[in-house]
């Protein structure tokens, strides 16, 4: 089955690349895409989707080696082309504002690689950290890579280090899930991605209402049923797991999308029982997410579990939670259950890993304790739906890189809907 439906998407791909190629290029006219994101796939044999869209991506020292040597000229490309839709110039200077992490190591080697892509492109990089200190803080990442961060200041509606390095842009690799600094409102120099637009604003379900009726229209241009790249979604707002507020609301949803499942599975010859991801509406790390496979779940919720749902990244409270189909897995690394990771810088695909999880099984969340990644090569996927070179259906990439292509278009329409650019 997993073959059989990655042929058929695939195959449509590749008969309808034309369409399809401008398809893309139509919608990132019209709507600008985010500076970067990742995008997590999941591949159940019936159907490929995307269980998670991150604005401000960590994890680049995942990327596979031959994808990290191409990343650069695409940044490079898609930085001259956002200079372009803003009417700026091409920056010369990048100050990367990272997460305030001083302990994860891993971490800090995303940074130094994330580091490396943009001074391969022939941009100077510095690292800024937001705080009331004036302390410069040397850090050393899991491998011992060297990472500087100097204070940032204001003056007037320039942000600048204290060194006196004075970026002409300004990138995020920070999700603000508590808040923004109030230093960034004002700033005179592009700030990407729009740090309005971290979890302490965004909604998981506007990005995945925004997917699901992109994903309907685009099955519609290359031919195929939109059931193998939609995913079931939706909010539930006002809870509180841990005074039983919403609970009977979060139910009911569950009870109607378990019907709908049902019916689905039925029509498309799943024999599987269906589940449903219960999740933070705004969050990531994997915090603030429970799998169900029956509506008793949720009414019998025990006091560890509505602890576990009540709290999320930086101990922020989890007051709306989003509904969603349960996907499994079905992929296999080193026989551990694992997912595909895959990132995209503007319109283009870069490459992506392999997340794996020794201790969580097919439907379970793998952004987890037991997580390990594996590189994914992803070198020439968007020259393979170009060239039509079918050789090798079914093409994994183009498969996995289409889906997230689509979660990166759903994104730039909440980037819009927002009146935000990049």
């Amino acid at each position: 089955m997993s073959l059989k439906v990655k042929n058929k998407i695939a195959t449509a791909l590749f008969a309808h690349r034309e369409e399809a190629q401008k398809w893309f290029e139509k919608k990132f006219t019209e709507y600008s895409p985010s500076f970067y994101c990742s995008v997590d796939v999941r591949d159940s044999g019936e159907k490929v989707a995307p269980v998670d869209c991150n604005l401000f991506p960590a994890g680049w020292n995942n990327i596979c080696e031959v994808d990290h040597e191409s990343a650069s000229p695409i940044f490079r490309a898609q930085i001259e082309k956002m200079a372009a839709r803003l009417g700026a110039k091409v920056p010369e200077k990048i100050l990367i504002v990272p997460e305030n992490h001083t302990e994860n190591r891993y971490y800090l080697e995303n940074l130094h690689f994330l580091k490396t892509i943009f001074e391969a492109a022939n941009f100077e990089i510095e690292f800024g950290r937001y705080s009331d200190e004036d302390k410069v803080y040397e850090l050393s990442s899991i491998t011992e890579k060297r990472i500087v961060e100097y204070p940032t200041r204001r003056e007037g509606p320039i942000l600048k280090t204290t060194t006196g390095f004075t970026p002409d842009w300004i990138v995020l690799n920070n999700d603000f899930s508590q808040g923004y600094p109030e230093c960034l409102d004002g700033v005179s120099q592009p700030i990407v991605p729009s740090y309005q637009l971290g979890w302490h604003s965004r909604k998981k379900s506007t990005h995945f209402e925004h997917y699901n009726q992109l994903a309907r229209e685009f099955a519609k241009v290359i031919d195929l049923d939109p059931w193998h790249i939609t995913i079931e979604s939706q909010a539930v707002d006002h809870v509180d797991f841990n005074e039983g507020v919403g609970i009977d609301r979060v139910a009911a949803v569950a009870t109607k999308m378990f019907e709908k499942l049902e019916a689905d599975h039925l029509a498309h010859g799943v024999r599987r029982k269906p589940a449903l991801f219960i999740k933070n509406d705004s969050g990531t790390y994997g915090i603030g997410i429970m799998v169900v496979k029956s509506v008793e779940e949720i009414t019998n919720m025990n006091r560890r579990t509505k602890n576990k749902m009540s709290v999320g990244k930086n101990k922020s409270v989890i007051s709306q939670v989003l509904v969603q189909e349960g996907v499994p897995t079905r992929a296999k690394t080193d026989g551990h259950t694992s997912e595909p990771v895959v990132y995209i810088m503007g319109e283009e695909l870069i490459g992506g890993f392999v997340r794996a999880n020794k201790d969580r099984d097919d439907m379970d969340n793998l952004n987890s304790q037991g997580m390990y990644f594996k590189k994914l090569c992803f070198k020439d996927l968007s020259d393979s739906l170009a060239t039509g070179d079918d050789d090798d259906l079914p093409t994994l990439e183009a498969v996995y890189g289409i889906v997230a292509k689509l979660s990166a278009v759903a994104a730039a329409m909440e980037l819009k809907n927002q009146g935000k650019h990049l």
